[in-house]
């Protein structure tokens, strides 16, 4: 179970109502286990989800805004691809007709990178406030990342 609901993710990062039915769970506990649990560290993470009653204004305030966003940017390639059903609604048959999957399609592609950079600066800036968040909070299942250079390359240890 994710910390958030298809319906939050729309709620919270789409300007158009989308069907929930469109985000998958595997796409949303994907884009936690990338980009939350790493901020957060394993031990804070695996507390969170074990008691999100405890955690409540971490995770309303500052994870599920940050998680929406990265739910968008992982799935908007493939949402302009496979919208060939796409209403401007949530009940299709209040819509006059539907998008054509060419319409789709043709999005340009400097168009949808452009798209793509907007909501992952907006998914990333949210995860900064997380991270500065947790920091400040000093849980005590927050383990500090620690980072090193090998060859000029940032090495992040990770306890994914």
């Amino acid at each position: 179970m994710s910390l958030i609901s298809a319906t939050e993710v729309i709620t919270a990062a789409y300007v158009t109502e989308i069907d929930p039915a469109m985000i998958k769970e595997e796409i949303i506990l994907t884009a936690e286990l990338k980009y939350i649990k790493p901020v957060l560290t394993a031990t804070l993470y695996d507390d969170i989800v074990s008691n999100p009653g405890s955690y409540s204004t971490l995770i309303v305030t500052y994870v599920k805004p940050c998680l929406a966003f990265f739910v968008k940017a992982s799935m908007l390639n493939q949402q302009l691809l496979e919208t060939a059903q796409y209403t401007p609604g949530s009940d299709p048959s209040l819509s006059p007709s539907f998008i054509d999957i060419t319409t789709a399609v043709l999005i340009p592609p400097a168009h949808r990178r452009d798209t793509l950079k907007e909501v992952l600066a907006i998914a990333f800036a949210k995860q900064a406030l997380l991270q500065e968040y947790v920091i400040a909070q000093a849980y005590p299942f927050y383990a500090t990342p620690v980072s090193k250079r090998v060859s000029g390359f940032r090495i992040v240890s990770s306890t994914i």
